[in-house]
């Protein structure tokens, strides 16, 4: 068996959003950590070198195995971090909201972090127990990082990543992950899970994610469940979730309708996201089909 991974960047509207999430001020980081190796970019430690005082965008992503969750922690230096996006969508907070050192994501995450260094000085990025990364800030005469006192705003949300929380909802549905089972069970290639009309809202719970990770392509997850689901926030948009109880999301069903599946590299609608757990059948699919519906299109 092999295999091969990598991160694919969606440009933003950069009109929308100020300098320094442009992408010359972009530092990227792909955390792996398979077998006995956690690497950043591939190699034992990555070293970016940022200008003191400026800010950067610094876009993560991460891939283990069993999609286990574990923190993404900036240690020593004078740097100040800010997360500012989930799973590649910008949050709905204020760019500053959820400050801190210490950031927990699940192994198949993505994150993008707001970062300054207000002195000269040494900042290790640790995923988990391992070293992936060190930030070096100086004066190095770059002309990347910008100098802006104000982040700015997130740059607007498409219309299917607006107004899902105060919306009416079109159907719910309950899902649990147990082992190699979805909702008790088994994959079968011609037996769907449910079925979904295309261009409704829908509100799902979602439980057992904890062990075993769940992330949904297609349409990315409005958190509903009042003070959020363990470290994804209420209020925020993610496709991959790992928490313990049962989470309430919501999302809409637009732009994209077809029956998704996982097959090998093919697209995949609804699996426990982990390399492992995929080996075991612990997925499903969901048809996504047209219907008439009585409520206009928002």
């Amino acid at each position: 068996a092999g295999g091969a991974f990598g991160m694919i960047i969606i440009d933003d509207d950069y009109s929308k959003v100020n300098a320094w999430a442009h992408p010359q001020n972009e530092l990227l980081l792909l955390v792996s950590d398979i077998g006995n190796s956690v690497l950043g970019n591939g190699i034992t430690n990555e070293v970016f070198e940022v200008e003191v005082g400026r800010w950067y965008r610094l876009r993560v992503s991460t891939v283990e195995p069993n999609a286990n969750t574990a923190a993404l922690s900036f240690n020593g230096g004078d740097c100040t971090v800010h997360k500012v996006a989930s799973d590649g969508i910008w949050h709905n907070a204020a760019l500053t909201t959820y400050s801190g050192s210490s950031f927990d994501m699940t192994g198949a995450s993505r994150a993008d972090y707001a970062i300054s260094c207000a002195s000269v000085g040494s900042t290790t990025v640790e995923w988990g127990s391992g070293e992936v990364a060190t930030i070096e800030a100086g004066t190095f005469g770059s002309n990347t990082g910008s100098e802006e006192t104000d982040l700015g705003n997130a740059p607007p949300k498409p219309a299917s990543l607006t107004g899902l929380n105060d919306a009416s909802v079109d159907g719910t549905f309950s899902i649990t992950m147990s082992g190699a089972k979805i909702n008790r069970k088994m994959w079968d290639e011609d037996v769907p899970l449910g079925v979904v009309p295309y261009g409704g809202i829908y509100e799902w719970t979602i439980g057992g994610t904890g062990a075993h990770p769940y992330h949904q392509h297609l349409y990315h997850m409005l958190i509903v469940e009042p003070g959020g689901c363990g470290f994804h926030q209420e209020g925020e948009f993610y496709d991959t979730l790992s928490a313990s109880g049962s989470c309430r999301v919501r999302f809409y069903a637009i732009d994209i309708g077809q029956r998704m599946v996982l097959v090998s590299t093919f697209s995949r609608d609804m699996t426990c996201h982990s390399i492992k757990q995929t080996l075991f059948s612990s997925t499903s699919f969901i048809h996504i089909i047209a219907l008439p519906r009585s409520r206009p299109r928002r």
